[in-house]
């Protein structure tokens, strides 16, 4: 069981990757250098360097990992929460090719 600031930092990553949330990477990362001291930012970058279900060293690279829909959140049931992404398909008529454009 991940501690709470995990579970907690979980939800935050929620909010930013959902696509419906208006909530941009650039205010959560405002948020942390405003309103955390900073001995509570060193104790969350160690929260989340020490969770073994993140591959980041501090919590401002995982936020925007989670942003650019990069890392998979992982949900109270064990699946994660569905990463919707934006991308292109083109298709050579002549070639018959398709080829997918992620943007």
């Amino acid at each position: 069981m991940l501690p709470l600031a995990g579970l907690l930092f979980n939800v935050v990553s929620g909010l930013i990757i959902d696509k419906a949330s208006t909530l941009a990477k650039e205010h959560v990362e405002k948020m942390l250098d405003d309103v955390l001291p900073d001995g509570a930012k060193a104790e969350l970058d160690e929260i989340i360097r020490n969770d073994p279900e993140h591959i980041f060293d501090n919590a401002k690279d995982a936020l925007v990992a989670a942003a650019e829909k990069k890392f998979p959140i992982p949900m109270k049931d064990g699946k994660f929460l569905p990463i919707e992404i934006d991308f292109k398909v083109s298709f050579d008529p002549n070639t018959r090719k398709v080829e997918l454009i992620q943007g």
